[in-house]
């Protein structure tokens, strides 16, 4: 299932790659497709097995804040 992201907080092409990084690595089934610095958010592709409590959780570790799961 493809999500889009709304994530606040990244000031830079870094947090770009924090998040993608995190996300990809600490959620199995979880894959990035594009974080966009300019329109806040991150597409991902998740299968069934991944919860919208566990991409806040990792979204929350880096710092930034899940606006929202469009």
């Amino acid at each position: 299932m493809r999500k889009k992201l709304l994530v606040d907080g990244m000031s830079c092409m870094n947090c770009v790659r924090h998040l993608k990084e995190a996300l990809q690595e600490d959620i199995k089934g979880l894959e990035v497709i594009d974080v966009s610095l300019e329109n806040k958010c991150a597409l991902v592709e998740a299968n069934d097995t991944v919860s919208d409590d566990m991409i806040k959780a990792v979204i929350d570790d880096l710092g930034y804040e899940l606006k929202g799961i469009e």
